[in-house]
């Protein structure tokens, strides 16, 4: 069983010399993907609107999908972000306890994401990724908030919420599917 990410974070970020972003990154290992994809895939699943964010976060996350797709043990970074210096945290740090109390809900369970759910998790990223560029306003709540379940199942290893956020970006892209097929039928009818 992995060590909790609470404890984990805690030991990088409270220590004297706090961690670089490298050091975090080796120490989350295949768990880093889940991390992005959260920490992208969260303000576009916040309900408010703020523009300009849901293009680069969405090819983002389609990265990382392809990340997982094929394969790769940590995420590719810039050197220059690797070596970057993170803050030093207090250890009673508010952030550690909601991570702690995260755990409770995302718990290391079978099947792995890093095993035989990597392959569709990869794909439910990229896919919600791509719903995430569309430049409509209001379409991208849905597919970031599955982005971040699969993101936060992917981080905790925990298969039970990993295919749980699979199979809701599967029903979310029937109901896109829906809707782009209504749309054009109706331009369809209004072009006769």
């Amino acid at each position: 069983m992995a060590e909790p990410l609470a404890q984990l974070l805690r030991a990088l970020l409270a220590r004297e010399e706090p961690a670089t972003v490298g050091e975090v990154q080796k120490a989350l290992g295949e768990r880093g993907y889940g991390a992005l994809l959260a920490l992208l895939a969260f303000p576009a699943a916040l309900p408010l609107p703020a523009a300009g964010y849901s293009i680069p976060f969405g090819i983002g996350i389609f990265a990382l999908g392809v990340g997982l797709v094929r394969g790769r043990g940590t995420p590719p970074l810039p050197r220059r972000l690797l070596s970057a210096r993170l803050p030093r945290l207090a250890p009673t740090f508010w952030g550690f306890r909601l991570l702690a109390w995260l755990e409770l809900l995302f718990r290391e369970r079978p099947p792995s994401p890093q095993g035989p759910l990597r392959l569709p998790a990869g794909a439910m990223a990229c896919a919600m990724g791509a719903l995430m560029m569309i430049p409509i306003p209001g379409t991208n709540t849905l597919p970031g908030a599955v982005a971040l379940l699969l993101g936060l199942g992917v981080l905790y290893r925990d298969g039970v919420w990993t295919s749980v956020s699979t199979l809701a970006g599967l029903l979310l892209l029937g109901l896109y599917g829906a809707v782009a097929g209504g749309a054009l039928r109706l331009l369809g009818l209004l072009g006769r």
